[in-house]
C-alpha cells in the first residue's frame, strides 16, 4: 500500500506536464500571447470587435484587421489602452505592439 501511494505521488497531471514541456521548449509565452487572438472580443468589447478581428501574433505583435480606415485611425489612438487591456488579460509583456491592417 505504501508503495502505491509513493508511486502515485510521482505522477503529474497532464496539464502540469504539458505546462512544463511548453516552458522548456520556450512556447508557453507564445501560446499565452495567442490568447489575445482567441479572446479579442472579451478583451476589447463588442463595439470594437464588431469592426476589428485579431488575426495572429508575430514576434509579440498582435495583428488586427479593421473594416475601414476610420476604425484603423480610432484603434491607432487607442493602442496604448488596448495594450494595457491585453496585458491585464494575458499577462504583461507578451504583446508589446499592435499592427493594424485593413480587412480585404
Amino acid at each position: 500500500m505504501v508503495m502505491r501511494n509513493r508511486a502515485k505521488s510521482n505522477f503529474r497531471s497532464v496539464a502540469e506536464g504539458l505546462s512544463a514541456v511548453l516552458r522548456e521548449m520556450g512556447l508557453a509565452d507564445k501560446i499565452a500571447a495567442y490568447q489575445a487572438v482567441t479572446d479579442w472580443q472579451m478583451i476589447v468589447g463588442k463595439a470594437i470587435a464588431r469592426h476589428s478581428t485579431a488575426l495572429s501574433v508575430e514576434d509579440r505583435t498582435l495583428v488586427v484587421a479593421v473594416d475601414s480606415p476610420a476604425w484603423m485611425t480610432q484603434l491607432f489612438y487607442l493602442k496604448s489602452q488596448l495594450l494595457n487591456k491585453i496585458g491585464q488579460h494575458i499577462g504583461p509583456g507578451k504583446i508589446i505592439e499592435i499592427r493594424l491592417v485593413l480587412k480585404r
